[in-house]
């Protein structure tokens, strides 16, 4: 198991969190009070950085699909950066390709 952390950096009207670490029920605990912090005064954009993410469990899957759908109604464009081969198998395996809005590799 490896220690999760967040990095928050704000730029302007834009949120950044790089996170590190096993993206897993434990680290839900730690990341969902971040994002409704960030989202209850909503950024212009959030990025979330996976390029330190190892492992992506359900329950990481099930915060990182709840939190594009509070992006998207709160007018926040999302994206998912960073993502390595096995997460992005992850998502296409869970069927979330066209769901998730990954960028780049």
């Amino acid at each position: 198991m490896t220690d999760f952390t967040i990095d928050e950096t704000a730029r302007g009207d834009a949120v950044a969190l790089s996170l590190s670490g096993d993206l897993d029920m434990s680290a839900t605990f730690a990341l969902e009070p971040v994002l409704d912090r960030v989202l209850a005064d909503p950024p212009r954009e959030l990025v979330l950085d996976l390029d330190d993410v190892d492992i992506v469990d359900s329950s990481g899957l099930s915060l990182l699909i709840a939190t594009n759908e509070r992006a998207a109604r709160a007018e926040v464009d999302m994206a998912i950066t960073g993502a390595g081969p096995q997460i992005q198998r992850v998502f296409h395996i869970a069927g979330l390709d066209g769901i998730l809005p990954v960028r780049g590799t």
